[in-house]
């Protein structure tokens, strides 16, 4: 294991559920044995409290100074085999409950007012149309506030949690995410509902479970516009 990767891939995990601990030795590990689970692919595992305590012991074993299986080359290969198909499987089903939730969803948002949908199948709400003269483009440079919602109500990331606002480029962005903040200025407020196909699809990301449709809350609060390219200077004709 690569102790520096997996803390590293505590701190993409914005969705994740955080508690205040004292600051003390205990805590760092207590901390560290949280990010193992969260990131270390256990939690695809659905492990019951009986499987839970043998991966414990197997963990013991080791601090212990126990050897692996002398057979780990054939046994590793069907062990991970054995796990991968059980992750995926945990996948598949979660990825089915969440289809089902926003199939509900979108079901739904038919019947609120002010919602309008695009071709793409982005759905939004303009809150507050902002400046008719500095809306962003697909290459644009934003600068916003904003709150990202599942559709059961659980926040998966937000300035809040960052404690500033995001300044990036819309190149860099989702789809839905993309073509949502176009749809209102600078200084303006738009509510946008991104379908998963939009989003992140099938991917699983840290807090956004597979298939997801995602809503955010955004404020917009600074749009900078790539220079337009000036066009080519017209040669005199040679005499």
């Amino acid at each position: 294991m690569d102790i520096k990767k997996t803390i590293a891939a505590a701190a993409i995990s914005a969705a994740a559920v955080t508690s205040t601990f004292a600051e003390t030795n205990e805590d760092y590990i207590k901390t560290f044995g949280m990010i193992v689970y969260k990131n270390g692919g256990l939690s695809e595992l659905k492990l019951t409290p009986t499987e839970f305590d043998i991966f414990l012991q197997g963990m013991k074993d080791a601090y212990a100074g126990k050897d692996l299986p002398k057979n780990i080359d054939t046994f590793g290969q069907k062990m991970m085999e054995y796990l991968k198909n059980r992750a995926e499987a945990t996948l598949a089903e979660k990825a089915k409950e969440t289809e089902a939730k926003s199939a509900k969803f979108w079901s739904e948002l038919e019947k609120t007012e002010g919602v309008q949908k695009t071709a793409s199948g982005l759905a939004f709400k303009v809150i507050d149309k902002g400046s008719d003269k500095e809306i962003a483009s697909d290459n644009s440079d934003v600068t916003i506030n904003y709150t990202g919602k599942l559709v059961d109500g659980t926040v998966f990331d937000s300035t809040d949690k960052h404690g500033q606002p995001a300044t990036f480029n819309l190149a860099n962005v989702i789809p839905g995410f993309r073509e949502g903040l176009q749809k209102v200025g600078r200084g303006g407020k738009v509510i946008l509902y991104i379908p998963a196909k939009l989003g992140y699809g099938a991917q699983s990301i840290p807090g956004i479970p597979p298939h997801s449709t995602l809503i955010f809350d955004v404020e917009i609060l600074d749009v900078k516009n790539a220079p337009k390219a000036e066009a080519p200077k017209a040669e005199a004709p040679k005499k």
